[in-house]
Parts: structure tokens; C-alpha cells; sequence
């Protein structure tokens, strides 16, 4: 187990450097915290903090949980003395039942707020320079009321009070003690003395009356505990257990972490080792009892061997993609028709979009000029006739045609007459 002391207030690096050179004292930023866990063993996984800290620059505090949160490490917290502020958004960096602080110890929440604003100060200041100011004075606030908000998301997510009543005790600005960040979901519990207490010694002492006393005294505290265990439905303290939570994966496995509320999170304890992913397709990585890594639904997805779809379940998707892609041409074209409508334009019939397809698909414009331009050379006068050659008009007689018809009559006549 390594021990993160954050006993300073959190700053920029190069807001330490000069505090360190100008002033003589220490911060905390986020290369500290980083170089701190790349020190750590391979086979180290568990980070105890303890934090007696003001509070300090949101950019690095952000930095910090998020490190601590990613580095797949079993974290625990207490507050050894004050949390304030950003130092609050560390301590929730471990999972509430892990989460604890001495009985003195206090805190505080408060929205956040700029030292000093960052405007251009003149000697005289005229009514361009104060509406310059004014404009950055907004920028600023537009970016606190982000980073308040986010700072509340976070509270609401990893403890057990509500919105309304976070809001309220940020802007009160002041200190809790212990009890009420306990009844705030801040920690879980206050951590006991372990100084040890005023004992007498008694040396030579070996009568029957002493040694029976100290057996029955055993006996009887014995006696108290086995009640205690079996109001409580067990036989030994062996058969004790935390209260831990189960999750089930998509598949049936179930999944037992080690905490007694809120959602699994990175650095809980859980069992067995493995990949679970749940029925929203959130993914669960556990190694060596530890959760390291907590994949939402969406992210990184990629498709399995096995998911591939069928030849059949190919087809029916083609089908379908296809009919949506009819419907929505079908929708394009009426409302292309409405727009020409509203336009004042006058709307072509469906006859009249077939005949400028055909006319498109011959050649278009150009084919439709030549076939326009074209004339024919035939007329009533000009007809020839096979028999004379001639051609003048016929006005009487018998043509080719209509005597070769006469005599086919004629034939059939005789045919039918010798049958007879």
C-alpha cells in the first residue's frame, strides 16, 4: 500500500515552483500525484490517501481525480483534518465505503470563484475600457457557472444528498463537522482513536480467585457475542460478510463488488477476474480482484467473430435499405413539387416527367431538334403501282392486290364445288 499525502494547497507547477522559491512553502499539482503513482510497484494496488488541504486551482484538482480514478488502483481517503473545496473533489476519487475522517476533522463546499478578475485596469478608465471590461467580466462568469455546475454533477453522482441541498451548502460557504458529511454521503464513517488507554498492572498475582475471575470474564463476554451473532441469524464470526453488491452480465455471469451502493466504479474490489459486459453494453474489466477499467455502451466498439451477418440476413437488409431508399426518393420528389408549387412555378404531370425521361434517355435536346427538323416525301400523288408502273392517280379499274384476292376467292370456290 502507498501512502499520497496532500497536506498543501493544490496549484499550477509553476505557481509551486515560485512558492517554493519566493515564499518558502509547498503545494501540490498534478505532476506530483503523477510521478507519485509511476513510483508505485507493479504489484501495489492500493493508493491511502490522507488529505488536510484548502483546496486550490480547479484545472489541477480535475487533473488529480481523474488520474487517481484511471489508475486502476484500490483508493482509499481520509481526512486527517480539513477538506475544502477542490479538496473535496479528490476525496471522492474512492468509492464511499471506503471514504473516512477523523472525528475533528471538517469540511467545506463552496461554488467557485476568481482571487482577483482578470481585467486591464487604467488610470482612467473611459467607456470603451469599462464595456471591454464588462465583456471579460461575462466570459468569466459564463465560466464559473460551467465549472460550479460540473463540480455539483460530480457531488450529486458520488454522494447521497440531494441536488437542492449541495446547492444550498455551496452557497452558504462555510464548514460541516463529521456528522453531517457522513449524512451527506461525503464519508462513510470517523475513524477511532487508537491511543491506547489507562491500564494497572498486577505482577505475583496467582491465586485460584484471580484466575477464575479472569475466566469468568472471559466466559461472559463470549456468552454476549454469541447472543449478539445469533439475533443476527449466524454461529461465528467467520460467517459474518460486508454487504456487497452483485451485478449481472448479459450473459447470466453475475459479478460481486465490493461496495453498498451507487454504481461499480474504478478501484472497487470485485470478483471473479474477467470481462463482463451488462445489458446496456457497458463494460466491466476485473483484474486481480480489482475493477481497472469501466467501458460505457458505444465507446471503442467493434464487431465480434459471430456477429457477422448471414447471406440471408445480408439479403433482407439490401431489401429493406432499398425500400427505405425508394420511400425517401418518393419524398424528395413531392416535396421537390411543393417547392416548385410555392415557387409559382407550374408542376409537371407525372406524363409529362415520363416524356422528358424518354426524351433524356433518346439523347436529349440535341435528338429532340433532329427529329423536329426532319420531314417526310411521301403524299397521295406520288404512289406507284406495281402493274403499270405509273404515277399518275388511279381513279378507276382493279388493282394488283384486289385481283390476286378475287382470284384466291375464286379458287377456293372451285375447290369446294369438286369435293362435292
Amino acid at each position: 500500500m502507498a501512502t499520497l499525502k496532500i497536506f498543501n494547497d493544490i496549484v499550477g507547477e509553476e505557481e509551486k515552483i515560485m512558492l517554493q522559491n519566493w515564499e518558502g512553502m509547498d503545494g501540490v499539482c498534478y505532476k506530483d500525484i503523477d510521478e507519485f503513482i509511476s513510483s508505485m510497484a507493479d504489484d501495489d494496488n492500493v493508493i491511502d490517501i490522507r488529505i488536510h488541504c484548502r483546496g486550490g486551482d480547479c484545472v489541477e484538482g480535475w487533473a488529480i481525480y481523474d488520474k487517481l480514478r484511471r489508475s486502476g488502483k484500490k483508493i482509499t481517503c481520509t481526512v486527517e483534518g480539513e477538506c475544502s473545496s477542490m479538496a473535496t473533489i479528490i476525496l471522492l476519487a474512492a468509492p464511499l465505503e471506503r471514504r473516512f475522517a477523523y472525528k475533528n476533522a471538517h469540511f467545506c463546499i463552496h461554488n467557485p470563484a476568481l482571487c482577483c478578475p482578470e481585467m486591464d485596469w487604467y488610470t482612467r478608465l473611459t467607456a470603451d475600457n469599462l464595456e471591454k471590461n464588462i465583456d471579460q467580466l461575462k466570459v468569466q462568469a459564463d465560466n464559473l457557472r460551467m465549472e460550479e455546475k460540473k463540480m455539483l454533477d460530480l457531488y450529486v453522482q458520488r454522494t447521497t444528498a440531494t441536488r437542492s441541498e449541495l446547492v444550498a451548502l455551496m452557497a452558504l460557504d462555510t464548514y460541516v463537522g463529521t456528522q453531517e458529511a457522513i449524512e451527506m454521503g461525503f464519508i462513510s464513517k470517523t475513524l477511532s482513536p487508537l491511543t491506547a488507554s489507562k491500564t494497572r498492572t498486577f505482577t505475583n498475582i496467582k491465586s485460584k480467585q484471580f484466575t477464575a475471575m479472569k475466566k469468568k470474564f472471559v466466559k461472559v463476554e463470549s456468552s454476549k457475542l454469541n447472543r449478539l451473532l445469533a439475533k443476527a441469524g449466524l454461529r461465528r464470526m467467520s460467517d459474518l460478510r460486508m454487504k456487497a453488491m452483485v451485478v449481472t452480465a448479459a450473459d447470466g455471469s453475475e459479478l460481486t463488488v465490493d461496495r453498498e451502493e451507487g454504481d461499480p466504479q474504478v478501484g472497487d474490489t470485485a470478483s471473479p477476474d474477467g470481462e463482463f459486459v451488462l445489458d446496456d453494453g457497458t463494460v466491466i474489466m476485473v483484474e486481480e480482484g480489482i475493477i481497472t477499467d469501466i467501458i460505457p455502451a458505444g465507446d471503442g466498439e467493434t464487431t465480434a467473430e459471430g456477429d457477422e451477418l448471414d447471406e440471408n440476413e445480408l439479403v433482407e437488409e439490401v431489401e429493406t435499405l432499398t425500400e427505405q431508399n425508394e420511400q425517401l426518393e418518393e419524398r424528395v420528389t413531392e416535396l421537390e413539387e411543393e417547392l416548385e408549387a410555392k415557387r409559382g412555378a407550374r408542376v409537371l404531370s407525372s406524363d409529362e416527367r415520363v416524356i422528358l425521361a424518354k426524351v433524356a434517355k433518346a439523347g436529349g435536346r440535341a435528338w429532340l431538334d433532329k427529329v423536329l427538323a426532319s420531314k417526310s416525301t411521301f403524299n397521295a400523288s406520288n404512289r406507284r403501282f406495281v402493274e403499270t408502273g405509273s404515277s399518275a392517280r388511279r381513279t378507276t379499274g382493279e388493282t394488283a392486290t384486289q385481283r390476286k384476292i378475287r382470284e384466291q376467292k375464286a379458287e377456293a370456290a372451285r375447290r369446294r364445288a369438286a369435293r362435292k
